[in-house]
């Protein structure tokens, strides 16, 4: 039996994207199990959705205010009130304050790395960390890590936990409509690489001239303008940008194919979200893509940047309803028997025991 001591969860703020999905679902996740505080670091952005995920599963949350410096020393002293036995950080600028709180108070910290690629700062700053204060440094995907090895992180202080899928649904199986919706979710960032996307949409679009074609993106970030100015430039009048909504549920009920055009991922969230609601994936070949997409059963993997094959295979599925409903069935399968809460729950559990024993 697990003792029930305080630990800490720290993310950096409450913005849309996989790992702030991730660490309230860790938060969740260990509820049951130990007494989470789950503290955030910057108020802005602060989506709703997350809030109200806060409320509905009364998750203990602590927002931090001021500098970095007000908020080391604020949180040290929280550690201290509360007498908290390990800090898991999920983003870079948690692992820089996890380090911190290392080496001010000696309690066990881990840090947390979400995608294959680091810029060049972010690498050094968390190799660093994990070599002289950081306790150990999670991981969601196993190409990141092996490279960071390779690059001269420890492997004795890394592992791979990946990420869970909440709120599963049942196999869903469409009915055939005169519109096919395409979706992409995600932060509008250079690692996500729109303009493949958009160029392979233009290309589908002539493709398939006779079919009724929707392409929407769901997200935020400093891409934005840029996105509508390629989707200007390339006159492409049947794509919809849907800026932060409340809830991407109706999206993923309502489309038809999921899309990923990412040069750099760690495990994409989106995608599992795609298969929780049994839509087929067409994907690049980034980071563990290749771990949740089995090519020619559940979608399609293309090479990063390779709009001509991507607009393919997307034009493959709208072409073939019985495709689409197959690869998205085999997708659903494959997440419920490999992204559950308990198998998440249980590797936490595991690495915090370790690291304490």
């Amino acid at each position: 039996m697990t003792d029930r001591f305080d630990i800490i969860i720290l993310m950096n703020a409450l913005d849309m994207g996989g790992a702030e999905k991730q660490s309230l679902l860790l938060a969740k996740a260990l509820g049951n199990t130990y007494r989470v505080h789950y503290i955030v670091q910057k108020k802005w952005p602060r989506l709703k959705q997350h809030l109200d995920f806060i409320e509905r599963e009364k998750i203990n949350y602590i927002q931090l205010s001021g500098n970095f410096l007000t908020r080391l020393w604020h949180l040290r002293m929280y550690i201290k009130r509360n007498n908290i036995r390990i800090l898991i950080g999920m983003l870079t600028l948690d692992n820089v304050m996890a380090a911190c709180i290392s080496l001010t108070t000696g309690i066990k910290c881990i840090g947390g790395v979400r995608s294959s690629y680091l810029p060049f700062l972010k690498f050094w700053v968390t190799w660093l960390g994990q070599k002289f204060f950081l306790d150990h440094v999670i991981f969601n995907n196993n190409y990141g890590m092996n490279l960071f090895v390779k690059r001269g992180f420890s492997i004795n202080k890394s592992s791979v936990i990946h990420n869970c899928i909440s709120n599963l649904q049942k196999e869903r199986k469409r009915n055939p409509g005169e519109k096919i919706t395409i979706l992409s979710v995600g932060r509008f960032t250079f690692e996500k690489d729109y303009l493949t996307a958009l160029k392979a949409v233009s290309i589908l679009n002539m493709i398939c001239s006779d079919k009724i074609i929707e392409y929407i993106i769901i997200g935020d970030g400093k891409y934005l303008n840029r996105i509508q100015y390629w989707i200007n430039e390339l006159k492409l009048g049947n794509v919809k940008l849907v800026i932060n909504p409340e809830s991407v549920e109706a999206f993923y009920l309502n489309a038809d194919i999921y899309l990923m055009s990412s040069i750099s991922e760690g495990m994409p969230n989106s995608i599992m979200e795609a298969f929780n609601y049994s839509l087929p994936v067409v994907t690049t070949d980034a980071g563990d893509a290749t771990f949740l997409v089995e090519d020619n059963n559940s979608g399609y993997v293309v090479r990063p940047k390779d709009y001509q094959t991507m607009a393919d295979k997307l034009a493959d599925l709208v072409e073939h309803y019985d495709k689409r409903i197959a690869f998205g069935l085999h997708g659903h399968k494959h997440v419920l028997r490999t992204f559950s809460e308990d198998i998440f729950r249980n590797n936490y559990i595991a690495l915090i025991n370790k690291l304490l024993s």
